[in-house]
């Protein structure tokens, strides 16, 4: 019971963090009519100081104990009511204000939101690590967490076709600001209520966290120390890597293909919804399929089938996109069916990287007095990767020309949204293939 309590914590934490995700790209650049560079400035900054702040957290939470709600949850209670406040005043940007001030705003709004969503994600996945016994019970965790964490994804994708639908006012249902305001307000309150549940039921004490509960002094050198050691063992270096190409890619998505989707195949917010459901539909789904494939030969195999099965489904998308006039009449039934199996693929990038970076730290740790720490620098990496990602991706839209002010794109930003889109996926997709496949799933102790 305690794994399905803990488990709502993924759907508190990704229901804010997918609402971001999918629609703040489009939302500053379409509605707010801000500049792509500065939009993905003020991304990158944001994601920079989350994986700074990943660390501090890791550390501080492995070290310092909130009385009788241990090293993870009272920090994860703390955390649930800031994400939920914080979410609603990000997108409450006035769109009559200046330029400077609307950068000014969403700057403070996502760094806040990024502090708050540290403080819970990071004693989160610790606490994930701690409350199995075993590899293969690791891996079961991971995938209910992956189940809640979907679950909380398909939400934003529902409320975008209830609070964004084409009316008189705005024919491009997802040009309306005050719809954003209304999804956010539903998906803080959703944060709220699973948050709460997964930080007060989950507090039964685990063997990890009667070993160590007094406070130690905080220490840069010691934050240092204990980062760098993760990277020590180059069989959990190749994790680290893979799942930061990986976070690469998932960016890429979400940043890009709200507007490709809109721009380049014309799609009214309930087609993408569609879309968006049946990619997460697949993800869902397939994870019994990991789980069993994993424990019939291992985690690095199932991860890498999975991530082939994602190149040849996004490549199908491609082909989808160059011959959509010729497939005009069936061309959205295509996309949903390769949509799908792209969700069946991605399923395993959501569940085994962390599920064998959680086997390899936690043999490093071997009394888990630094599980967080350790879970900190792979979300740290993946941090950094994004908010670069994120940058060149504001940088982009701007070469393109694309024109937040515009209901019509060029056929030059169609195809360059297109290329953004595809080859900045497949990229990355391939390159964490080939890092995967050096991986050796038996940990050397360090």
């Amino acid at each position: 019971m305690r794994k399905y309590l803990y488990g709502f914590g993924g759907l508190s934490y990704s229901v804010i963090s997918q609402t971001v995700a999918n629609f703040f790209m489009f939302f500053a650049t379409s509605v707010l009519d801000i500049s792509g560079t500065i939009v993905g400035i003020a991304i990158a900054i944001s994601t920079i100081w989350d994986g700074i702040s990943d660390t501090i957290v890791g550390y501080i939470s492995d070290n310092h104990s909130l009385g009788v709600l241990g090293k993870r949850n009272g920090y994860m209670l703390i955390a649930t009511i800031g994400m939920s406040i914080s979410n609603v005043i990000l997108w409450c940007v006035p769109t009559d204000i200046d330029v400077g001030l609307k950068f000014a705003w969403i700057l403070l709004a996502l760094l806040v939101l990024e502090t708050f969503n540290t403080m819970f994600s990071t004693p989160y996945m610790a606490l994930g690590n701690e409350i199995v016994v075993s590899d293969n019970e690791r891996t079961s965790v991971g995938a209910i967490n992956t189940v809640f964490y979907l679950i909380g994804m398909i939400v934003p994708s529902i409320l975008m076709m209830i609070f964004l639908p084409n009316t008189t006012e705005y024919p491009i249902g997802q040009l309306n600001p005050k719809g954003y305001v209304s999804i956010a307000i539903v998906s803080s309150v959703i944060c709220l209520v699973c948050g709460l549940i997964s930080s007060l039921f989950t507090l039964k004490k685990s063997k990890f966290e009667r070993v160590k509960l007094t406070c130690n002094k905080f220490s840069i050198s010691g934050l240092w120390g204990n980062f760098l050691t993760a990277f020590k063992d180059t069989r959990v270096s190749k994790i680290i890597w893979g799942y930061v190409l990986t976070s690469v890619a998932t960016v890429i998505l979400c940043s890009v293909g709200l507007h490709f989707f809109t721009y380049s195949f014309f799609y009214e917010s309930g087609q993408i919804t569609s879309l968006l459901l049946t990619l997460i539909f697949g993800t869902i789904i397939s994870q019994p399929l990991w789980v069993s494939l994993s424990k019939k030969s291992s985690k690095k195999t199932s991860l890498i089938v999975g991530i082939i099965i994602t190149i040849l489904s996004v490549f199908a998308v491609i082909f989808i996109y160059i011959f959509r006039i010729e497939l005009y009449e069936i061309s959205f039934y295509l996309m949903m069916v390769a949509i799908l199996f792209c969700g069946l693929g991605s399923g395993s990038l959501y569940t085994l990287p962390t599920a064998l970076y959680g086997d390899a730290i936690m043999k490093i740790s071997k009394n888990g007095d630094m599980n967080a720490t350790y879970s900190s620098t792979m979300t740290f990496a993946g941090n950094m990767a994004s908010s670069i990602a994120q940058l060149v991706i504001g940088v982009m839209l701007d070469v393109i020309g694309f024109d937040g002010t515009s209901d019509v794109q060029s056929l030059f930003v169609q195809t360059g949204l297109a290329i953004i889109l595809f080859v900045g996926i497949e990229f990355a997709l391939i390159s964490a293939c080939l890092i995967f496949s050096k991986h050796k799933e038996k940990i050397i102790n360090i």
